[in-house]
């Protein structure tokens, strides 16, 4: 999914396509993040401006003062002005930032390699963030669930490599590694 919302502006995958990891899958249209980067950076440049004014302000102040010829309160009021100014510049680059970042999340890569399994949005469509746009099966095995009885659970130990068997494939074994063993019963007296 998206982690910004947006109107899809192009699909590069079809159901069924293999794709490898960061690759694009999709793209949102750009305007709205263009134009946020160019606020952004106007507002940087703003503030920037700003600093450089109250830091002008405040040596001036600051100079007067060990002259003995500014008072105590107009130094005290630039130098405040002049702190402030720094804050409003590390504000607004981080505004900047978070609209880079929006930016590169307005294209949505593939996570790993993969087979597309579903695909659930169109050219021309509104997305929110978050909202499920693909479904990507990996190229890196199952995951499964089992619930074993709390007769057997105590002979299981993360990381060991067990044969699989299937009731409608009586000739299949593959093994299996346990990669999580649950503390708590699930189900009855099942783990």
């Amino acid at each position: 999914s998206f982690e910004v919302p947006g109107k899809v502006e192009f699909v590069e995958v079809k159901l069924g396509e293999s794709v490898s990891q960061n690759q694009i899958l999709a793209r949102l249209n750009q305007r709205s993040f263009e134009l946020s980067i160019q606020s952004a950076t106007a507002q940087l440049e703003q503030t920037r401006a700003t600093l450089a004014d109250a830091e002008t302000s405040f040596q001036r102040y600051e100079q007067l003062l060990k002259q003995g010829v500014a008072a105590q309160s107009g130094y005290d009021n630039a130098k405040a002005a002049f702190e402030s100014s720094k804050s409003a510049v590390d504000v607004a680059q981080a505004q900047l930032d978070i609209a880079r970042k929006n930016m590169q999340d307005s294209q949505l890569r593939a996570p790993y390699d993969g087979i597309i399994t579903k695909r659930l949005i169109e050219p021309s469509q509104q997305v929110s963030s978050g909202m499920p746009a693909f479904e990507i099966e990996g190229n890196h095995g199952l995951e499964v669930n089992v619930l074993v009885p709390e007769s057997l659970i105590q002979e299981l130990t993360q990381d060991e490599q067990l044969p699989v068997h299937f009731p409608v494939l009586p000739n299949l074994e593959i093994k299996g590694k346990i990669t999580e063993v649950g503390t708590r019963a699930e189900s009855a007296n099942a783990f």
